[in-house]
């Protein structure tokens, strides 16, 4: 009997395969000398095995005779390319550094004639935005390019797995559509690549694969941003048992997290080029961007709603005297809050059920494990959607209890809010039965054991028992919200009450606040997004169509980021905010540009001084910021000359920030209303806006221990005074 080492493909080292496909031709370059090399270089450039390693790469392409642009080297992983010649063919050569190497990857250049279909193609794409249907036109677009006989959707779902959610077949084959594959296909570590490196092909899945070699081993070579790297055995002969022969993919990254992919199949090996496979990446990528804004959009509309539905239901349980009886009539709403089919409240010896619930001898038993375990509860709330199958616990009624939340009200109480959800039954559809066979092999006197992949793909049906859907970040985030709000009326004596009133008020007005705020600063990059499609449609250049597609989705990820920092903006407490050192030198100069583009103030000069760091809210001084010098550029867009001038200097415990523009001014009789909400001056009617901005620096500014004050004279511009706090001040002192 020999020891035995199970290796699973999800330990497979595929970064570190050594070997390169068919097409392709590696050099390793370590300080100027060539430290490692793909076999197939010899043949490529006809030279004996001993006249590579060690020799200088401008000498060894010198002595080739190949014109290189030494300029064009990357000293990150993204790629440099160019176009060489080597007797009369055509190659790109593709030059990244990782790991302190520097690989110099050289393929064929492929002639073909859809590659002009590009812009047109992204311009297509980015006028489809809808969700619905961008997947849909990808796929077209791609399948144009590429002719692969099948180009689908694949789409990552929580648990790890895939799902195939859009796809275009030639007639003949089965299709794959709403198949699921299990999570050990694409494994963590495969993920993790097609996160660093989006693109990959396989051209030729039963060819022959060339070793690299060097005076390194090839574990210290690391191929994550390879163009050419070889595919693993084990997913080689996972596409051979597919009856694939081509496989190309190029990863869906949303808001910098692996979506999915687009993968495609063919029967038949076929390789696509480099400017091929960027071309699907390109689109690709608008695609995903696309999607991101949607759906960003989407999520804010339905958390605006969810937050005016939480204050509704607040106020409905204060009002009443009493609270047992508010919470009985609203107990329907607290459901509901969180899509739940059922709900539990226990609360001061008092049981309230609605929905569909269990009998009670199983809501005792869930009760009595929910005190035993409360302990463990991560911020007093457990969360699942297999309940049942994580617990050993034997209740009669499974099914209405597979989901749930429980919420405990405090520590060492035995009060707790119960959401349940009922069994999904789910059919769910695997591309083959999702299990593996193994193999054997004696190694250095260990028994290896290799899991292979599965023979077959034909449709296998799963029944899944013991589940409910998942809860989704809304829901949960509910759940806390209400439990907070229910833990602090519970308790509350008749004269307490005047006091969560006032707490009510001031959310009402940070929801306020925060549903202007949105309205107000998303216009900047909408607005530039705009122009530059516009201005995309009218440029004939590639190169600048380029660059303004560029700036496009620039602009998108912008937006993304900003809804994501105006959410979290509009659940911030005073007591909550952690104030942390800012640098603003860039924010600065960038929102300098924005603001001229958004304000169609192209001649607005910036005088830019010094710019301190200040400390604050990484969120709340971006805004700070966007308004005052938003404001400075439009209120001087229509000077003769028009300047906005920014200097920020260091005073003991403060940093101030003096915001001056030469635009119309503000007349003293008006100062009283400069910082109320939707209050604007006499003179600022003929420019847009809707008197929000100001009101929000104002409120911002209070909460970081700030201050704002302004310095104006009609028809002479305004100064704004922005005071923050010393990031590198000893408070301690004063």
């Amino acid at each position: 009997m020999y020891p035995k080492e199970y290796i699973n493909c999800d330990q497979e080292p595929i970064h570190i395969c050594g070997e390169v496909q068919e097409y392709g031709f590696l050099l390793g370059i370590k300080d100027s000398r060539i430290a490692f090399y793909s076999q197939n270089i010899l043949e490529l450039f006809s030279l004996e095995s001993g006249s590579v390693l060690g020799k200088d790469i401008h000498t060894f392409f010198e002595d080739l005779e190949i014109d290189i642009n030494w300029d064009n080297y990357s000293n990150s992983h993204d790629l440099a390319i160019q176009h060489i010649s080597f007797k009369d063919i055509e190659f790109t050569l593709s030059i990244h550094t990782n790991a302190g190497f520097t690989f110099f990857e050289i393929e064929k250049v492929i002639p073909h004639h859809k590659i002009n279909k590009e812009y047109a193609a992204v311009q297509h794409i980015l006028k489809n935005t809808d969700h619905g249907n961008i997947w849909k036109i990808l796929l077209k677009e791609i399948q144009d390019i590429i002719d692969f006989d099948r180009v689908m959707i694949y789409q990552f779902l929580y648990d790890g797995s895939g799902q195939v959610i859009a796809e275009i077949v030639k007639p003949n084959l089965d299709s794959y559509m709403d198949l699921h594959y299990p999570e050990s296909d694409i494994p963590a570590q495969a993920r993790a690549l097609y996160l660093k490196n989006p693109v990959r092909i396989t051209s030729h899945v039963s060819g022959i694969t060339y070793p690299i070699l060097g005076t390194f081993p090839k574990e210290n070579i690391d191929l994550t941003y390879s163009v050419t790297r070889s595919s693993s055995p084990i997913h080689r002969q996972y596409l051979k048992n597919a009856h694939v022969e081509s496989s190309f993919s190029t990863s869906i990254i949303v808001n910098g997290e692996l979506w999915g992919l687009v993968a495609c199949q063919n029967a038949e090996p076929k390789h696509l080029d480099l400017q091929t496979r960027l071309l699907a990446e390109t689109l690709t990528r608008s695609s995903a961007n696309a999607y991101a804004s949607y759906t960003a959009l989407q999520t804010l509309q339905e958390y605006q709603r969810i937050n005016l539905n939480n204050i509704a239901l607040r106020q409905n349980l204060l009002s009443e005297e009493d609270f047992s009886k508010a919470l009985e009539i609203n107990i329907r709403d607290i459901m509901e809050s969180c899509a739940a089919d059922g709900m539990i409240i226990k609360i001061n010896n008092e049981m309230l059920t609605a929905g569909n619930v269990p009998k009670q001898e199983d809501i005792d038993k869930i009760i009595f494990w929910s005190q035993e375990h409360n302990q463990n509860f991560e911020e007093n709330i457990y969360i699942s959607n297999t309940f049942c199958k994580e617990i050993d616990l034997e209740l009669d009624d499974t099914e209405t209890s597979c989901g749930i939340i429980i919420s405990v009200l405090g520590n060492n109480t035995s009060d707790m809010l119960i959401w349940l959800r009922k069994e999904q039954d789910q059919k769910i559809k695997w591309a083959g039965k999702p299990e593996k066979n193994t193999i054997s092999e004696i190694k250095d006197g260990v028994e290896i054991i290799k899991f292979s992949p599965r023979k077959s793909f034909e449709v296998w049906k799963e029944y899944v028992k013991g589940t409910s859907l998942p809860w989704k970040i809304k829901e949960i985030e509910s759940a806390k919200w209400i439990t907070s709000v229910i833990l602090k009326a519970s308790h509350t004596k008749s004269s307490q009450i005047v006091n969560l009133n006032d707490q009510l008020k001031e959310l009402n007005q940070e929801l306020d606040s925060f549903s202007h705020t949105i309205s107000h600063d998303l216009n900047t990059p909408l607005t530039v997004i705009k122009l530059n499609a516009q201005l995309a449609k009218k440029i004939n250049n590639q190169e600048n169509v380029q660059k303004t597609l560029d700036n496009i989705i620039t602009q998108v990820d912008t937006m993304s980021e900003m809804i994501r920092n105006v959410l979290e903006l509009s659940k911030i407490k005073k007591s909550e905010i952690q104030l942390r050192k800012i640098e603003v030198d860039a924010l600065i100069n960038k929102l300098a540009e924005d603001s001229k583009i958004s304000f169609n103030s192209p001649h607005t000069e910036f005088i830019i001084e010094d710019t301190p760091e200040v400390l604050g809210d990484k969120t709340m001084v971006y805004q700070v910021f966007v308004n005052v010098i938003g404001n400075a550029v439009k209120y001087s867009s229509k000077s003769e000359k028009p300047t906005v001038k920014i200097e920020g200097k260091v005073y003991n415990n403060a940093v101030t920030y003096k915001i001056s523009d030469n635009g119309i001014g503000i007349n003293k009789e008006e100062s009283s209303k400069m910082f109320k909400i939707f209050s604007r001056m006499n003179n600022a009617k003929e420019f847009h806006g809707n008197g929000v901005g100001l009101s929000i620096v104002h409120h911002l500014m209070e909460k970081m221990g700030g201050d704002i004050s302004y310095e104006s004279e009609k028809g002479h511009g305004t100064t704004f005074i922005l005071k923050f706090q010393n990031p590198n001040y000893d408070f301690s002192i004063s």
